[in-house]
């Protein structure tokens, strides 16, 4: 998402998107914001990179929960956040 003219993130203060991706798809924007409300540290490109690579995980091994915060080779605490944004995330949309 991109303000007119700029490249940073759209916030996420309206609608849906307050309370998860539109229509069931998987929304690394989305899903980086929500990691990052437990990890403030993490700027918002480090963050999208790190749910990305989660969900592909996720996607394409069925990895999740401890065995995703394995497969993810960061430090555990991190790994472990990450981990809990693509579960919680496949079960909200991928489970239904």
């Amino acid at each position: 998402m991109t303000h007119a003219g700029g490249t940073d993130p759209k916030p996420y203060s309206t609608g849906e998107r307050v309370f998860g991706p539109p229509n069931g798809t998987f929304d690394a924007d989305w899903a980086a914001t929500a990691l990052r409300s437990n990890r403030p540290e993490l700027d918002h490109a480090t963050s999208v990179r790190l749910v990305e690579k989660a969900w592909d995980l996720l996607r394409s091994q069925g990895l999740r929960g401890g065995e995703l915060a394995d497969a993810l080779d960061l430090e555990p605490g991190l790994a472990s956040a990450v981990s809990d944004v693509a579960t919680e995330t496949a079960r909200f949309y991928l489970d239904r």
